[in-house]
């Protein structure tokens, strides 16, 4: 059985996007009889590290890269250095940008984010190829970098009823996602008018009224679930007849809630930005390029009735374009250059 190693900082220990899309890479590697061996741990030098994973007979390496996964203030040599080591051991290194660098839009990342560009610059340099699931990206990066969206990580959605008991309000998930547009929501929300003004998934209301992000919205009245297994997670998508998902930055395929409540089927009313992804744009979903349009957009789409055919056909866009396993297969197969 071959056998690939994923370099994951804080898996498992640590919740987020990557730990999530490392997990689920864990499962689907397994089905296609390939051992997946998953190393969260920067607390060994980078050649013990490798030698670890040259001497286990492994094939391939994969990094999951966002640069504060590594150090502080994202920087760190560990990536780079391991992905040479590796190299030089005949492994195959495959590196998976989720974030490339912060972008010089504050004070402190004007010194930050040259210094993670030309840290990232290194790494690809040493990997054999190069995945990120954003177009804008591809050709910031350039070079080997090709395009490979997440897709949802909370595994595949129920069997949808016929005549599905929607929720009496709109629905966020995943409320503290970076670049979350929260006065959006708390506008769209207190405009809709709906029995319960706004479901918050992935979150108590204690978390909400301290965060920094949330704290000057949060409202008495709306539900929150607190943090919810994967599957009661997408019996609620499955169920909303609205989600309002709007980002800084604009919906792409590196945004794991938003693409979750595509796959069950949801009406989601995202945005435009620097980032978006035209393929989504253009998708089953709406893109708001302003509050204001954002706003109308989710009014209309709350007092509009849903249908059942309407959902089946944006459950079958996602099953065509962001099945998990198919995506995942992708990845196995650059890993391991077309060999599996």
């Amino acid at each position: 059985m071959a056998e690939v190693v994923i370099l994951s900082p804080g898996y498992p220990n640590v919740p987020g996007g990557v730990t999530d899309h490392t997990a689920r890479l864990v499962r689907h590697f397994g089905e296609r009889n390939v051992q997946p061996r998953v190393l969260g741990t920067l607390s060994v030098h980078p050649a013990e590290f490798v030698a670890r994973v040259a001497d286990g007979g492994a094939l391939a390496l994969l990094i999951q890269y966002v640069p504060f996964l590594y150090g502080r203030r994202g920087l760190s040599r560990f990536p780079k250095q391991v992905a040479k080591l590796a190299r030089k051991r005949g492994l195959r290194v495959v590196t998976f940008v989720h974030e490339p660098w912060v972008p010089p839009t504050r004070l402190p990342w004007l010194a930050l984010s040259p210094l993670q560009r030309r840290q990232l610059k290194r790494l690809m340099a040493c990997s054999h190829a190069v995945l990120t699931p954003v177009p804008a990206w591809v050709e910031l990066l350039g070079g080997k970098t090709q395009l490979l969206y997440v897709g949802s990580t909370l595994g595949e959605p129920p069997v949808q009823r016929a005549t599905p008991d929607s929720l009496d309000g709109p629905v966020v998930f995943s409320p503290f996602a970076a670049g979350f547009r929260w006065e959006w929501v708390a506008h769209a929300s207190r405009h809709i008018g709906a029995t319960r003004e706004l479901i918050v998934i992935g979150a108590t209301q204690s978390e909400l009224r301290r965060h920094e992000q949330t704290g000057r919205f949060w409202n008495a009245s709306w539900e929150c679930t607190g943090r919810l297994p994967a599957k009661r997670v997408l019996e609620y998508l499955g169920r909303a007849s609205v989600v309002l998902a709007p980002f800084v930055d604009g919906i792409t395929g590196r945004r794991t809630s938003a693409l979750a409540a595509l796959g069950a089927g949801a009406r989601l009313v995202s945005s435009t930005g620097h980032l978006a992804d035209p393929f989504f744009v253009e998708g089953p979903l709406d893109a708001a390029s302003s509050e204001t349009e954002f706003v109308t957009i989710a009014s209309r789409l709350w007092i509009t009735p849903d249908t059942e055919e309407a959902r089946r056909v944006r459950r079958r866009w996602y099953d065509k374009h962001l099945e998990t396993h198919r995506l995942d297969a992708i990845l196995l197969a650059i890993l391991l250059d077309g060999s599996q």
